[in-house]
């Protein structure tokens, strides 16, 4: 790829200058996007290269870092420059980035052709030809730029410092600092992440391209509004699947999304029947939010595949198991009746008062008293021939259990992911909430804890039916088989 050297640099930077960044103190949080905030994300996540501020106006330390009036002053070669400067003044910044061959620069600085004005579009088209002149490795403009744990750099303040195997393209910068959190609270961890904005020069396909080489990168999960090169999307995205998945959320579906992308990128949305045919031609998994965006990437980065579409379903209360089949089988996956000699063994030792051992299993006291019940209900159910996902449901009185039965409980789960027989994955979902503190401190606890121990968590069933369902289906992709249910 003719960016990878320059991408390399952005994203593990040794030498990184802010221009923009003004004598104000860095101290606390600071304006949102401003050069200073970048000066103090960077800090927070670690960075351990050098940082200079650049700024016109500079008659000393910046925030504690050199400050020089201009890029060409700093005694270095410049791995990245973030360039957080006023729309008229970006094309002298461009012009000095260019002169001194900084290796990659990252335009936060909005006000381009997405304003719908002539003067952003004519300021922007002065700017792309100094880019095409100069070659330039350009991430933006109007957008947040890379995020690297183990570059320690990153544009919002509390992402997390552990790097993982996720990747995120985000044409959004709003997207990337909603996401990485969100995920982070379901126990993913990124090794790169950017958001790229209007995209004059690298655009998603590009980040695709790099992605699919990265060997710190397994899962590569998308947010596009629009895109530059359908043809080269397509191709990358079928020679990428076959070894990392690709979970894309695509924006501007609707008559309304496509108007909010106009003024929010200035990309093109596309038709949803488009988008429709490359899912199913590509094996890229379709997501419609980035919630389940989210759950998609939890699920492929800890779960096991499913052999199938058979679950069972325990610990719901009688009266919403109907609902709960519905909310499933709308995903493709069924509750078929257990085995049996399944349905006989657990007649033998879970209290039939107030239970019911058909599927759904109505057995919410396994999970509230001896606890070796909850280890041979497991064991049953998971060598049952009928069954390919198990999927929990209880009524956990969180508000009501100490830390130590928070663990007792993750612990138990856990040791049933890890001997499980083969394609039989558990999952939990959490079948009611309260605002307690301590529940959402113990909720927080299981929704982090448990994927990182092979058991996925949602926050309800039909999110854990979609993400188990398509895990399924991208499997059969790999392997050739036609799909029992589409990709969507």
């Amino acid at each position: 790829m003719r960016w990878t050297q320059a991408l390399d640099a952005a994203f593990q930077p040794q030498v990184v200058a802010i221009i923009g960044a003004s004598a104000e103190a860095v101290q606390g949080k600071q304006r949102f996007g401003s050069g200073n905030s970048f000066l103090a994300n960077y800090r927070e996540l670690g960075f351990a290269g050098r940082l200079y501020a650049i700024n016109p106006r500079a008659q000393g330390p910046v925030a504690g870092v050199s400050a020089f009036r201009s890029i060409g002053e700093v005694p270095e070669p410049v791995d990245l420059a973030v360039a957080a400067v006023p729309a008229p003044v970006l094309p002298g910044v461009l012009e000095e980035c260019a002169a001194v061959r900084v290796k990659a620069v990252h335009i936060y600085t909005a006000g381009f052709e997405e304003t719908g004005f002539e003067e952003g579009r004519l300021l922007a088209a002065r700017c792309r030809e100094i880019i095409r002149r100069t070659g330039l490795c350009v991430i933006g403009p109007n957008g947040m730029g890379p995020y690297c744990p183990k570059g320690h750099i990153g544009p919002f303040d509390r992402l997390p410092s552990e790097p993982g195997p996720v990747a995120f393209i985000s044409q959004s910068g709003g997207n990337l600092n909603w996401f990485s959190h969100h995920a982070a609270e379901m126990g993913v961890r990124f090794s790169k992440a950017v958001s790229f904005g209007n995209g004059w020069v690298l655009h998603g396909d590009d980040f695709l391209e790099y992605l699919a080489e990265d060997q710190d990168t397994r899962i590569i999960c998308m947010y596009l509004e629009g895109i530059r090169d359908g043809g080269r999307l397509l191709e990358l995205a079928r020679r990428t699947v076959v070894h990392k998945p690709i979970l894309l959320v695509k924006g501007g579906l609707t008559a309304s999304g496509a108007r909010a992308v106009a003024s929010h990128t200035a990309s093109l949305g596309g038709e949803a029947q488009i988008w429709d045919a490359f899912y199913k031609q590509t094996g890229v998994v379709r997501a419609d939010s980035l919630e389940e965006l989210a759950d998609l990437a939890m699920t492929f980065l800890y779960v096991q595949p499913p052999r199938g579409l058979r679950a069972v379903l325990m610990g719901i209360g009688g009266g919403n198991s109907v609902l709960a089949a519905d909310a499933l089988a709308r995903e493709g996956i069924t509750l078929p009746a257990l085995a049996p000699e399944t349905t006989a063994e657990l007649a033998t030792f879970v209290p039939l008062a107030g239970s019911m051992v058909r599927n759904p299993l109505d057995i919410g006291a396994v999970f509230r008293g001896d606890p070796t019940l909850l280890d041979r209900t497991l064991g049953l159910v998971g060598r049952d021939p009928n069954i390919d996902i198990i999927i929990a449901a209880p009524h956990l009185d969180l508000n009501r259990s100490s830390p130590e039965e928070t663990d007792r409980l993750i612990a138990r789960l856990s040791d049933y992911a890890r001997a499980a027989p083969h394609g039989k994955p558990l999952a939990l979902t959490f079948h009611s909430f309260s605002n307690d503190p301590e529940e959402l401190v113990a909720r927080q606890r299981l929704m982090v804890q448990l994927p990182q121990r092979g058991v996925a968590a949602f926050r309800d069933l039909a999110r854990a039916g979609r993400a188990l369902a398509r895990l399924y289906q991208y499997q059969r992709f790999l392997a050739g088989a036609p799909p029992e249910r589409a990709l969507a």
